[in-house]
Order: C-alpha cells, then structure tokens, then sequence
C-alpha cells in the first residue's frame, strides 16, 4: 500500500510538472509608437530583451485582416484603398503562394519578399504587408538607420532573428468612432469647466519623468514601469478629471472593450495555433489593460510584462 500511494504521488508530481511546462506563456511589450531622432536608437533594448526571449509567435497592433469592420474604422484612408489598387494588377500564382508559405524567411528572394508583399496586401494583412516590405526594402540584414518606429526597429528586426515568415495581428478597432466622439466631448468640456489644466499638468509631469531615461538610452525600458503605464492609462482612460462627467467614464470603458478584444485576438489564437512563448508588441498604455483581460479570459496562460522580467 506504501508503495502503491508513493507511486501515485510521484505520476500526480510528474503530471503537474508537465502540465506546467505546457502552459502557453505570452510576454507583453509596450511601445512608444513613433520616436523622435534624439532617441532614434529607443527600440534597440527592447530588441535584445524580445530575441532573449525567443518567441515562437508575434503578435502586433495591426487589425486581422478577417476582421472587416475593425479595417473599416482604421485603414479606410489608405491602406483598404491601397489594397484595392494592388487587387487590379497583382495576379496571384497559386503554387507559388503555397511554396513561399511553407519557406523560411532567410530561404527566399528579395523578388520572393516582393510578392508576398503584394499577396498580403490583397488579403488585407497589412501586419505581413509591411513585414515583407520591410524585408524587400532592407533584406535580412535590416535598416542601417532606425526608422523610429516598433513596426521597422522592433517587429521586423524580431522577425528575422527569429526567422519567422509571419506575423500575427490581434489589434481590435469596432469602438474606434465612439471614442472618437466621446473623446472630443470630453475635452471640449474639460476646457469649458478647467479641468484640461489637470491633464497638462499631468502630461508635462510625465514628460519631464522621460527626459533622464531618453538621456540614457533607457526610454523603451522605462515606458514599461509599471508606474509609467499606469500614468498612460489617466490619459487614455480620461481619469485625470475630478468630477463625473458620462462621456469621459464611457471613453474609458470603450477603451477597456479595445483592450478586451485584443486580449480576445491574442488568446484565441495563441490556443488554436498551440502557440508556446508569444511576445506581444503593442502600444504601452494597451499593456496593463491586455494583461488583465488575458489572465480573465484565459487563465490558462501564463501572462508577463517588461516589468516582471
């Protein structure tokens, strides 16, 4: 009896420990979007620590290309359009599509890089769009020159290191026009009741709390603190008022929906792909928000930011 009991605790403890093991992880980096030349090189520690990593997958802030209404929202002025133009003079080689799918990145052509660009273009995949043109326009061994922004700088250069020939959106923009409007409402009456004064003063004392990292090449790590995320939440969240006012507490919760559909677009298909490590690229003051609604949604997988490493 002794025996059989030691035996079942060392399958339950073998279990668990595999259990354990197979638990997807998804690693969350925040980011500043477009960077000005005095921090030109801002991506490049992010860089280092999202290739220490080795994700299997990236996951960046781009809509799904099967997400029509979120493509509407964002991409109408250029991108939906750009794709239409593509769509009359691209004829897509159906063998060859399926053989540069199955490819390596590092095993094609710049001629290759060219026509996955145009391929993903009219497929609306604007994340694999800018990849492969990214990729065409520089090759594998990437920009000389920062482009000071996460989609050149981080994205991309993550995706050579890795050799992946995919990146996956997750991006959700269905609330986009009601923030829009609710947004304007309440700064117009933020400016009528003085209550912008509050979000300047907020802004100018986040600014000033950036300048002495920017100096030391520490802007990406410290965009994010904990502490700095959660002053980019006032802002994005409309928290900053003192008083109530309904259309700056509904920006905050169309806010919280975007982040709660991205969280959704990230988790679905980290476990329909069986997806093992996943680094998520995504503005900063998305971080906290994604991080909450994928441990609420999917409490299956192990969820961490810069600030936890």
């Amino acid at each position: 009896m002794k025996t059989f009991i030691l035996t079942l605790a060392t399958v339950f403890t073998i279990t668990t420990l595999v259990c354990q093991e197979e638990k997807p992880e998804v690693f969350i980096i925040g980011t500043m979007h477009d960077v000005p030349k005095i921090v030109k090189h801002a991506y490049r520690p992010l860089l280092k620590i999202a290739i220490q990593y080795e994700p299997d997958a990236i996951y960046t802030e781009h809509n799904r290309p099967t997400d029509s209404l979120s493509l509407v929202h964002d991409e109408s002025s250029f991108f939906l359009p750009y794709a239409d133009s593509i769509s009359k003079i691209f004829t897509e080689d159906v063998l060859r599509t399926k053989t540069l799918l199955a490819k390596e990145i590092k095993a094609m052509t710049s001629q290759d890089y060219q026509y996955l660009k145009h391929f993903y273009a009219i497929q609306k995949d604007k994340a694999n769009w800018d990849y492969y043109r990214y990729l065409e326009n520089h090759g594998l061994k990437g920009s000389k020159k920062p482009l000071r922004h996460e989609n050149g700088d981080l994205t991309a250069k993550l995706g050579i290191a890795m050799n992946m020939n995919y990146i996956f959106s997750m991006d959700y923009q269905h609330g986009a026009p009601e923030y829009d409007k609710l947004w304007k409402q309440c700064i117009r009456q933020s400016r009528k009741d003085g209550e912008i004064d509050l979000l300047l003063k907020h802004n100018k004392r986040d600014y000033r709390k950036h300048i002495i990292p920017a100096l030391f090449g520490n802007l990406g790590r410290y965009s994010n603190k904990r502490k700095s995320i959660e002053r980019y939440q006032v802002s994005n969240r409309f928290e900053f008022r003192k008083t109530p006012y309904e259309p700056c507490t509904k920006a905050g919760l169309v806010w919280d929906k975007r982040n709660a559909g991205m969280a959704w677009n990230i988790g679905s298909q980290v476990q329909s792909l069986g997806h093992k490590r996943a680094v998520v690229i995504v503005g900063a003051g998305h971080v906290l928000g994604i991080k909450a609604e994928l441990e609420k949604q999917f409490p299956n997988i192990q969820v961490s930011i810069l600030d936890e490493k």
